[in-house]
């Protein structure tokens, strides 16, 4: 399974799979949790051992439930009323006979399945799997930026391990702490590096409005194939045919990659089944819905009013469109009084841990907000965009 999904279509490079990133992942992991026994910060734990191990094995499993295409395979599990998750899968992964008696063995099974059962909270072993700095973001930054290309967004590991500590935080005003990453004062251009550079890659890559495009079009493609064509002689027999119209067990699951979407467009592309043939002969071309970004206000925003308009304009004129709802990531910040502030990125200055978005002019930037509508044909979006300017 590709790690960015339909991202090559941009980014010709992007074809790295899951299994480098969770690979890498672990590897992060890993790092992180040097800094713990840099600072010696855990001497007292006498189970330290077996919460490393079980962190690294979580690291290494955090992704084992997504299917393919993961995204858009999701939005059409939602489409067909199918409403169990990745997370659901990844948890009947680590309890199957084929990875239970090795955590089991390792004795860390229990420890390791806590991660995906319990909110993260702030203790440091589950801020390593799930945080603002995580081992799942220190890793995709990076492999995806090699892989795509890009030249912006770097973030520079040695400096940022080299300025990372562990230290005890307090969480109120009576004395009580806990343990947390934080840089030192010298780490704050890193830590800024890092939050621009998750900001950077979802702009240009995991958003981008081609990748997209694509996106939206296969979803469209699957969804009119097993809602009208799943019985034919063709199709019934394929692995993603099979998971949607008998049973979706973990064993049918198990069987899916990305080849199972890739074989219902070659098949469904070789003969005649209107829309759905049309829809995977354009994917299997590179022929994408064409896309309209809605220009924004004197603000950065879009003028809700406007849009509402332009959405029934459309549906008055019988367009078809797909509406992408884009919520940019940007650094989220917890005040100092709420009981999230160590999910923060927390930096010691002058003796005090403050968070990173209240000492870094860089993140105080509103996030501004994008909508786009993709259309079937060039046609469309042409004649949407004209509707758009003449309201």
């Amino acid at each position: 399974m590709k790690q960015l999904g339909f991202s090559e279509f941009v980014y010709p490079g992007a074809t790295h799979t899951r299994l480098s990133h969770v690979l890498g992942a672990m590897q992060m992991a890993r790092r992180m949790l040097d800094v713990l026994q840099k600072n010696n910060a855990f001497g007292e734990v006498p189970d330290f051992e077996i919460q490393r191990s079980a962190t690294l094995a979580a690291a290494l499993l955090h992704d084992v439930g997504h299917g393919p295409y993961s995204h858009v395979f999701e939005e059409v599990c939602e489409t067909l009323g199918i409403e169990k998750k990745h997370e659901a899968y990844t948890l009947e992964f680590i309890d199957s006979e084929q990875i239970r008696p090795l955590l089991e063995r390792g004795g860390i099974f229990a420890e390791t399945r806590r991660f995906f059962t319990e909110e993260p909270g702030q203790a440091v072993f589950n801020s390593i799997i799930s945080s603002q700095l995580d081992c799942d973001r220190l890793d995709f930054l990076v492999r995806d930026r090699h892989h795509t290309g890009i030249r912006a967004a770097n973030i520079d590991l040695a400096w940022l391990f080299d300025s990372l500590n562990i230290e005890k935080v307090a969480i109120d005003d009576d004395g009580a702490f806990e343990y947390s990453f934080v840089f030192s004062a010298k780490g704050q251009a890193v830590a800024e590096e890092f939050v621009l550079a998750y900001i950077k890659m979802y702009n240009s890559v995991y958003f981008h409005k081609t990748t997209r495009g694509v996106q939206h079009l296969v979803r469209d493609m699957l969804v009119e194939v097993i809602n009208q064509h799943s019985e034919r002689a063709e199709l019934r027999s394929l692995p993603l045919v099979k998971f949607f119209k008998e049973d979706q067990s973990l064993d049918r699951y198990a069987r899916l990659d990305d080849g199972s979407v890739l074989a219902i467009a070659h098949v469904v592309a070789e003969v005649d089944l209107g829309l759905a043939s049309e829809l995977a002969r354009r994917f299997l071309n590179r022929d994408t819905y064409k896309c309209f970004e809605l220009p924004g206000t004197a603000t950065g925003n879009i003028g809700r009013n406007k849009l509402l308009r332009f959405r029934d304009a459309l549906h008055n004129d019988s367009i078809y469109f797909v509406e992408d709802k884009l919520a940019h990531r940007n650094y989220k910040q917890h005040a100092v009084t709420d009981e999230s502030f160590l999910k923060n990125i927390l930096i010691k200055i002058n003796g005090e841990h403050e968070s990173l978005g209240s000492v870094s002019s860089l993140l105080k930037t509103p996030v501004t907000r994008v909508a786009r509508f993709y259309f079937r044909t060039r046609e469309d979006c042409e004649r949407a965009q004209r509707i758009f300017h003449e309201l």
